[in-house]
């Protein structure tokens, strides 16, 4: 079933030219599903049994509520199931495929013309239901596995038996909240509101300014501008494509910029998103050039990096590795495990001016060393990781290169700065990138977190945020620490709190979110801000009912799983 959520996702992916934006939406819950059917496999395997309490070990009075929590699982599994043919006939009989040369390639290329012209009167769901009643059932499907994963989890610690009769009755609760809310239920109709909550900048074509770096100043090439279509395609000539609302307006320089075999994008750190791709190709000139990229909206900044920045530094690194080129862009890892390639970049240029001498100190030891010729300070992410949408693969530390001049260079004429500016440029340098770091930590697991509850709500509410479309994670480190992550899916809000012991006092009672509490939030410009909460909020609520009592369920399984499960692995 992983495999079947995947090849529709992907034909989802393929057919993005030719299908509506609400299309993107499907797309990443399908994405979502696929990821929590492997996790179900990876751990229970492909037999059921594995899954539920073995009867004979109980007394006899649990047997028959045992026997009704292995049916409810099955029954999950098989309306997953019976979601995922259907929709896969959909795309077999509205999909446009071909043969290709490589088998290992997708036969899928597109929608066809019938389906992008009456995509709203087709049943997507076995009840007849639209696209947001596909997308609300998809969501059901995720989350009622990732539930019965944590309530897995939580029962392989070592309070297995004190836990046997409760996990029990909360398998038998989700299968009849299942049961109440999508088994035999018509899908519903479509909310305009809800559905533009999670498409809002998504139906927009992302525009963003493009600026020319020339002798180290940015020069503005054109204010709205926007990806050409065929930007990926072999031999490609035109990268952007000026949309300047007056034709006597336009910037036709934008448009001779292209990719060439050298160009490599990555971030720059800083509250506001930009981007440089370094070695871009000016067909106006024949030139090598950097081009720095702004102003994208912070609706889109997750699809702009997805979609362009990401792959674009994956093809770049592993092209240069296959080449036997290794530097500050792309290298493998110490142990040549990983690629590495570069993420972020403080703007460290000319601050090498401003310093007299970098002193290392080891022990009682001191080497004080002149001439300091150029400053890079880099975060790398690494490449191949097999890991889902939803988790960083980038490093959690950045690296300081110091460069030399040699010992017959005479002394530096042109530092014009104080010492007291010297010292603030390079500290506000320093700082971008630790808030950078601080930003990424928060978002994701960290290295030796457990995902112990994964689910997803249509809006999740507190006093000082609502997150709309969102990803809830409760994780459990080596230290038995909890936190809370909850994200929009575009990243526009993410809020993060290490979980007070009160959280856990007791089931019958209000959960207690009285801890320091982070908020990360971009705003419209794609501006950032960091809030810090010492002593949190008051609640956690949920637009949707069903979602809330999903969370209650979690809650219940996180607290029986009060030990590390050190033995399974982070997904």
């Amino acid at each position: 079933m992983a495999k079947i959520a995947w090849h529709i996702a992907h034909a989802f992916t393929q057919g993005h030219k030719s299908a509506p934006a609400a299309f993107r939406e499907v797309e990443n819950q399908l994405y979502s599903l696929s990821a929590a059917l492997t996790a179900f496999k990876d751990i229970c395997g492909t037999d059921l049994a594995a899954v539920a309490i073995d009867p004979s070990k109980l007394p006899t009075r649990f047997q028959t509520q045992e026997q009704d929590g292995m049916q409810s699982v099955a029954g999950i599994l098989d309306s997953c199931y019976e979601t995922l043919k259907h929709l896969e006939k959909i795309v077999e009989n509205y999909g446009v495929v071909v043969t290709p040369k490589d088998p290992a390639k997708s036969r899928f290329r597109r929608w066809s013309i019938e389906m992008t012209k009456n995509y709203k009167k087709i049943a997507w769901t076995t009840e007849a239901g639209d696209l947001a009643a596909l997308r609300s059932q998809l969501m059901v499907h995720t989350n009622s596995l990732n539930l019965v994963l944590g309530i897995i989890v939580s029962s392989r610690t070592t309070r297995i038996e004190d836990g046997l009769k409760n996990n029990s009755a909360m398998l038998q609760e989700i299968y009849s909240w299942w049961s109440q809310n999508l088994k035999d239920v018509a899908g519903p109709q479509a909310q305009k509101d809800d559905l533009s909550l999670g498409l809002q900048g998504a139906s927009n074509l992302l525009s963003f300014e493009v600026h020319l770096i020339s002798n180290g100043t940015p020069q503005i090439l054109c204010s709205h501008a926007s990806l050409h279509d065929d930007w990926k395609e072999t031999g490609s000539m035109q990268l952007f494509v000026c949309r300047c609302s007056q034709p006597t307006s336009g910037h036709p320089r934008v448009e001779k910029i292209a990719l060439s075999p050298l160009s490599f994008p990555f971030r720059q750190a800083g509250d506001t998103r930009s981007w440089t791709l370094f070695k871009a190709l000016d067909k106006s000139t024949g030139q090598m050039v950097s081009v720095t990229v702004k102003n994208v909206a912070a609706s889109g900044i997750i699809e702009f990096e997805e979609t362009f920045i990401q792959p674009l530094a994956e093809a770049r690194a592993n092209a240069m590795l296959r080449q036997g080129i290794s530097n500050q862009l792309a290298h493998l890892s110490p142990d040549e495990g990983h690629i590495r390639a570069l993420n972020l970049q403080s703007d460290l240029k000319d601050c090498h001016k401003l310093i007299d001498s970098v002193t290392f100190r080891v022990g009682h030891r001191n080497l004080s060393k002149p001439r300091v010729d150029g400053l890079s300070l880099l975060n790398y992410r690494e490449l191949g990781q097999q890991t889902s949408r939803s988790l960083a693969d980038t490093l959690d530390h950045a690296e300081l290169s110091i460069y030399y001049g040699s010992e017959g260079m005479g002394e530096s004429t042109d530092v014009t700065k104080s010492v007291v500016h010297s010292a603030k440029k390079l500290h506000e340098k320093l700082e971008d990138m630790r808030v950078e770091l601080l930003v990424t930590s928060l978002q994701y697991p960290r290295p030796d977190d457990v995902v112990a509850l994964h689910l997803q709500a249509t809006e999740v509410q507190c006093e000082v945020a609502i997150i709309p479309d969102a990803e809830l994670l409760i994780t459990r480190n080596s230290r038995d620490e909890h936190r809370l992550i909850v994200a929009s899916r575009n990243r526009c809000t993410v809020l993060s709190q290490v979980l007070p012991h009160s959280f856990f006092d007791s089931l019958s009672s209000t959960p207690s979110f009285t801890a320091p509490t982070w908020l990360v939030q971009l705003e419209g410009n794609g501006k950032r801000k960091v809030y810090h909460y010492p002593d949190g909020f008051r609640f956690l609520s949920f637009r949707n009912t069903s979602a809330e009592k999903m969370f209650e369920l979690g809650r219940t399984a996180v607290l029986q799983g009060a030990g590390p499960e050190k033995t399974l692995p982070l997904r």
